[in-house]
């Protein structure tokens, strides 16, 4: 490899790096600027701090009770599909063994003919 080809290299690699770097620092501000504006928000907001801390425990409840539910479906969808590979394996061993008779069936014929 060349010196040429050695720098060409260095410098787009160095590149990447200053890419991630500005993507964190980049995420660093979006994650600043929620905070910033979730504190404004609860502090300007019209409800008593009660009330919100009420809507968000009743949100909180609502969300993992959801997502509880969801997984259920998710894990029962997973048995059903499991059941039916199984069945699908079961179902293959009796073609491939027919197949094989048949195949027999075919050469004992041609032999015969």
């Amino acid at each position: 490899m060349s010196e040429f080809e050695n720098v060409k290299n260095y410098e787009y690699s160095d590149r990447l790096g200053n890419a991630d770097r500005g993507t964190v620092r980049d995420l660093v501000f979006l994650i600043a600027g929620l905070g910033i504006g979730a504190g404004l928000a609860l502090l300007l907001s019209p409800a008593s701090g009660e009330d919100v801390r009420y809507a968000l425990r009743r949100g909180y409840r609502k969300t993992v009770k959801g997502l509880g539910k969801r997984t259920q479906v998710l894990r029962d969808r997973a048995d059903d599909l499991l059941e039916h590979a199984q069945d699908l394996r079961e179902h293959a061993g009796d073609i491939r063994e027919r197949g094989a008779r048949l195949l027999r069936f075919a050469r004992r014929r041609t032999q015969r003919a």
